[in-house]
């Protein structure tokens, strides 16, 4: 299936990321160490629900998995690269801190314009097919410019809170969205026609994507250990 997207240039780039972590020595994708949450404790189940509280759940869980995924590291650990340009923990955070608020300002751009349904268009692609498509870190590629981290925030804490402010407006969006307007609304994509809690739906699977990132950078055999 073709990577979701619905701005052609940018989305085609974020829905992939700029490190190539692998699980070492074997080419596949990393399982979450021991002291990692498991990977499927980080996804909301696949479900093509149309309540809007379904939508919400997920975006209370990928907060609470960014969490706990990043509580009581040290700076060491925040900063630790599993190698040459791969990301670090801090880095990642940083990453999704400025994603979110940018897609969710195209997301409104797309859904202000005429809705394609009105010609009998629907979604390319099923809920639960983003939502694998996202998580799969098996293609990656560099980030756009606007998006890479610079090193902004310097501990956990002011991160997290960065994060929280720049979700705001989004969760309450949603909480005052329709769901039959969300559904109705189709829009074009590069990976064809998608609706608008799709488009929603695709800003916290984004995130969901580098929190496992992050499992990966906890994963690898130098990554510093607790003392």
């Amino acid at each position: 299936m073709a990577h979701f997207a619905w701005t052609a240039t940018l989305f085609a780039v974020l829905l992939l990321d700029n490190t190539s972590v692998k699980a070492y020595g074997t080419g596949k994708s990393v399982t979450p160490s021991k002291q990692a949450i498991p990977v499927s404790e980080y996804i909301v189940e696949p479900d093509s629900s149309r309540d809007i509280q379904k939508l919400l759940t997920h975006y209370n869980q990928t907060a609470v998995n960014l969490k706990t995924s990043v509580s009581g590291l040290t700076e060491e650990q925040l900063h630790f690269s599993p190698g040459e340009d791969q990301w670090s923990i801090s880095q990642c955070i940083e990453h999704i801190i400025l994603s979110e608020p940018l897609i969710f300002e195209m997301f409104k751009q797309a859904i202000s314009k005429p809705n394609v349904s009105k010609n009998s268009q629907k979604p390319g692609n099923t809920d639960e097919e983003i939502l694998n498509s996202m998580t799969n870190r098996n293609e990656k590629h560099q980030a756009p410019e606007i998006l890479k981290p610079t090193g902004k925030y310097k501990n956990v804490n002011e991160a997290l809170m960065a994060f929280e402010n720049g979700r705001a407006s989004i969760i309450d969006y949603i909480k005052n969205a329709d769901i039959d307007a969300l559904r109705s609304h189709v829009s074009q994509s590069p990976a064809g026609p998608v609706d608008g809690y799709q488009s929603l739906l695709f800003i916290t699977t984004h995130s969901d994507r580098h929190i496992l990132q992050i499992e990966e950078v906890k994963s690898h055999p130098d990554y510093p250990k607790n003392k």
